[in-house]
């Protein structure tokens, strides 16, 4: 008989749930698929949300939550579904999550173990050679005070940092959507979003800052690749419309954030 998981997840659990997946949200669906949610079910989730897949993606882990999906609700179940989905940049994030909980992953069928390798017989190397790598070695490691602007924005970072500045031990959290989601049009457009693309956003959103503001980095994440959705890029941007302070507070969260 099956050993019952202790580790179960309840409906208490959705926002930390949600926001570890959230990268993902576009492929909503297929997540829903992967914990078994029926198409029926998907179809009206859908209905309910439509243009929405971020609160498509909530229906469905709310769902799941609360028993009427799938396997049993736990981080494990969750890391095998965002896994099972379609490989590269989502087996990344379900070993990343993984990593963080404790799960183990089933192999994927990609990973073949590599092959045995043979003793070679290797000469010491000279002690030019020696000398030549510690010299290497020794060299001084870039700055990574900046590091964390290096790196790109997600809509999870977005919803949610948590950080600690030094000198403190309280955790402080900064939900960035909602810190400038009145400024979201200002700062779609300075993104390069025209005014008729953000038009098209708020009345699919219901005119809500908070939703048309995360559609609109959500394209503009999509639409110009890695290189150019870094923090420094969207940092730049605030501070160009006069959000300097909240660019400020920002880049701080980045900088102290507690994984």
């Amino acid at each position: 008989m099956a050993v019952e998981d202790p580790n179960i997840l309840t409906e208490d659990d959705l926002f930390d749930i949600y926001k570890e997946v959230l990268d993902v949200a576009a492929e909503w669906r297929n997540v829903g698929l992967a914990l078994r949610v029926r198409n029926p079910e998907l179809d009206v989730i859908e209905k309910s949300y439509p243009l929405s897949p971020r609160d498509c993606l909530r229906a469905v882990l709310a769902g799941w939550l609360k028993g009427r999906n799938g396997p049993q609700p736990t981080w494990g179940a969750l890391c095998e579904a965002v896994a099972e989905r379609a490989g590269g940049n989502d087996r990344v994030l379900a070993e990343e999550m993984a990593r963080k909980h404790g799960v183990t992953l089933k192999a994927s069928q990609s990973q073949k173990p590599e092959p045995s390798k043979s003793k070679v017989h290797l000469e010491p190397p000279s002690t030019s050679t020696n000398v030549n790598n510690l010299a290497q070695s020794q060299k001084p490691e870039p700055s990574k005070s900046k590091v964390h602007l290096e790196q790109v924005v997600t809509l999870r970072d977005l919803l949610c940092i948590k950080y600690k500045l030094p000198g403190t031990t309280d955790i402080q959290t900064l939900r960035v959507e909602r810190s400038i989601s009145s400024h979201w049009e200002t700062l779609a457009q300075q993104l390069g979003i025209d005014h008729g693309e953000c038009a098209s956003i708020a009345m699919a959103k219901l005119q809500d800052p908070v939703r048309c503001l995360s559609e609109a980095i959500s394209r503009w994440i999509n639409r110009n690749g890695r290189k150019n959705t870094t923090w420094n890029h969207f940092l730049t941007a605030m501070i160009d419309i006069d959000l300097k302070d909240q660019a400020d507070t920002l880049e701080k969260a980045l900088q102290y954030r507690v994984l």
